[in-house]
């Protein structure tokens, strides 16, 4: 009997001494955290400093609500505009509570400006500080757009308005050219797009927001397509014309997509490099002029993505 009892009190002193070693280790860097990973069923002790998990987490205003992986999509799509801690001007649309609003002000870069708009009236009760606007007004409709923004560039939207399948394209029809060169445009809760009773949305339908960004991957490629089936519109080929020289990448994550702007303008077909000199099975020589070029020192460098 008092073996057993000896035992169960070195069991509670392991485990009481493993507990304070994961707070000890935790406090020694108060930016390590134990994450739970709900695909693995494990906790892995990550460095939160500086994430967009973190701003999020400790905010403690005004409500936001967004998906899990968005905090992990967010990090690393924003990224490049934490690095470059330079101020960015950034829209959401679908306001709401404002919490996100609050999140992303605090998260970008000092000086940064933040733009909200919503349709609902009752968001003009939000208050907020001077680096926020919010602007009451249908973020679907280009009178509203063109009264409100028609000077304005942006180098970050987000649409987490009503999730419509047809507000959002017309959304990103109307604001996608007031998106800086290297900007993202970034739409939520594409999941919906999969409803069938939620407005025009099903697997496969050809109204559906999915759809319509999947059809702009053909965009990306306009220049190796030799020709178009007959039936194509003349409307949709103008339409891929023009986003190629506009969309660097189409992103898909779960119920995200991120649209990325060129650096600037792509005006020409992308050329082909090639480096060294010796080629045993293709000759260097037998690459096409003009088109293929030896990369090289004195070779110009131009900056297409971010």
């Amino acid at each position: 009997m008092r073996k057993k009892i000896l035992l169960a009190i070195l069991i509670v002193l392991v485990l009481m001494w493993f507990g304070e070693q994961k707070i000890i280790r935790i406090n020694a860097n108060a930016n390590m955290k134990y994450l739970y990973d709900h695909f693995t069923g494990k906790e892995e002790l990550v460095n939160t400093k500086g994430t967009f998990y973190e701003t999020y987490m400790s905010h403690d205003h005004y409500v936001a609500n967004k998906w899990e992986q968005y905090l992990h999509i967010y990090d690393k799509v924003l990224a490049p505009f934490i690095v470059a801690n330079k101020p960015v001007n950034l829209l959401e649309i679908g306001v709401q509570n404002g919490g996100s609003l609050e999140v992303f002000a605090d998260y970008l870069p000092k000086g940064s400006k933040i733009t909200g708009i919503d349709i609902d009236e009752k968001c003009a009760n939000l208050k907020f500080g001077k680096n926020i606007n919010l602007i009451i007004g249908d973020g679907t409709d280009k009178k509203v757009i063109d009264k409100y923004f028609s000077k304005s560039k942006f180098d970050i939207i987000v649409d987490d308005g009503s999730h419509i399948n047809e507000h959002v394209i017309k959304s990103f029809e109307e604001l996608f050219p007031k998106l800086n060169y290297g900007g993202l445009y970034i739409v939520e809760d594409v999941h919906t797009s999969y409803w069938k009773n939620y407005y025009h949305g099903g697997y496969k339908k050809s109204t559906s927001t999915m759809e319509y960004f999947k059809n702009l991957i053909d965009s990306l490629n306009y220049l190796y397509i030799p020709n178009f089936p007959i039936n194509t519109k003349l409307s949709d080929i103008i339409k891929l014309r023009k986003m190629n020289k506009e969309i660097a990448s189409i992103t898909f994550y779960d119920s995200v997509i991120i649209i990325e702007k060129y650096s600037k303008p792509k005006t020409r077909p992308f050329k082909n490099y090639y480096a060294g000199r010796e080629g045993i099975i293709v000759s260097p020589e037998s690459f096409e002029r003009g088109r293929d070029i030896n990369c090289n020192k004195k070779t110009k460098f131009e900056k297409f993505y971010r």
